[in-house]
Formats: C-alpha cells, structure tokens, sequence
C-alpha cells in the first residue's frame, strides 16, 4: 500500500508539473515492489519513472526505464501500458532530435491504441506525430495528423482546444498569421472556460508571438 501511495502521488506531481518529486516517489515505490517482488507494481512503476525523467529532460534515464517497462508489460499482458512506455520513447527520440526513430515508436503505439480503440491515446498519439512531422517541415503530414486527432476526441473540449493550438501554431510558423490569431483566440477562449491555467498562460503566449508577427508584418 506504501508503494501504491507513492506511485499515486508520484503521478500527481507528474500532473503539477514536479517532475524531480514525481521521480524520487516513483523510485522509492519502485524500490518496494521490487523487495516484494511485485512484477505488475514494478512495471507500472517503470512506466510512470520513464515519463517523469523524460518530462524532466533526462532522457537516458528515462529510455532505459520505458525499455525496463516495455519487457515487464508486456508479458503481463497490460498492452495499454506497453502503448504509453512506447509513447513515451517516441517523445525521448523526439527530444534528441532522431525523428525517424521517434516516429517508429509512436507507429508502434498507435498500432497498439487502434487496436483496442483507445481514443484518448489515439488523440495524443496523432498529436506528437503531427509535432514531428512539422519540426521535418512535413507539413500536409502534420495536418493530416492533426485532423486524425481531432477525430478521436469525441467532442471532448480540451483535447479540441489542444489541437486547435497546435494547429494555430503550425499556422503561425507558416505565417499565416490571420488564421493563427484565430486559433489561437478559439483556444485561449476554452482554455479559459475549463480553467487550464497552465495551459491557458501557454496558449496566450502564442498568441501575443502571433500578434508581434503581425504589428511587424
């Protein structure tokens, strides 16, 4: 119960943005399952450190984590857990600036979440694509992928608003500066009414970038 505390608040402080607390709780509940030989606790425990020292930029680390991950899952059979450790080891990739590799991970975990339909990983899945495909200057991929995670947010509002952003963003660096600004004003508008502060503050920053470009232009 000790280990399954710490894992729950580890993710908390995933969720807070605490990234370093999240970590040293998610080791010392790694560390007890593995006394107790807990293989399923260990798993989990090796997925959530893996996103957490990814997050925090130590991306060794967290590749030898979702690694550690990925063989504990999967022969327990959790194949939505194997999805995230692969979703994760795209976003590691993706950070060292390996795209092609990045994009060979986030395949494999979106073979797994279509599958079983999952559209919340679906979403998030197709969301990192299209931010890889962008950054290779890819860009009808990248809206391509952009539409395909819309699709799967089942008319969830924040997930719409998130795509709604990137999508104002990709516009911004195509300085297409109008349908930015509005995009950007749609996200803004809901991130305001759901209270997503941090997410709120992030998406005014883009649209104060936005704005800048188009006093300039």
């Amino acid at each position: 119960m000790i280990a399954h505390t710490l894992r729950f608040l580890s993710g908390v402080n995933s969720t807070l943005g605490l990234y370093k607390e999240g970590i040293h709780q998610a080791r010392e509940a790694l560390e007890i399952y593995e006394q107790s030989n807990d293989k399923s606790g260990q798993g989990y425990a090796w997925q959530q450190l893996a996103w957490l020292l990814c997050k925090d930029n130590q991306l060794d680390a967290a590749e030898e984590a979702a690694s550690h991950g990925i063989d504990l899952l999967s022969d327990l059979h959790d194949q939505f857990s194997v999805c995230e450790c692969y979703h994760t080891l795209g976003l590691i990739y993706h950070s060292r600036g390996k795209k092609g590799e990045a994009i060979n991970h986030y395949e494999t975990a979106l073979r797994i979440a279509t599958t079983f339909n999952w559209h919340e990983k679906l979403f998030w899945i197709h969301y990192a694509m299209a931010q890889v495909f962008d950054d290779e200057n890819r860009s009808i991929d990248a809206h391509v992928h952009i539409k395909h995670a819309k699709s799967h947010a089942i008319n969830v509002t924040y997930f719409l608003a998130h795509a709604t952003k990137l999508q104002a963003m990709f516009w911004y660096r195509q300085h297409r500066l109008k349908e930015a600004k509005s995009g950007a004003l749609d996200a803004v508008n809901v991130f305001e009414k759901l209270g997503a502060m941090m997410d709120l503050k992030a998406c005014k920053e883009l649209l104060q970038r936005i704005e800048w470009a188009m006093n300039e232009a």
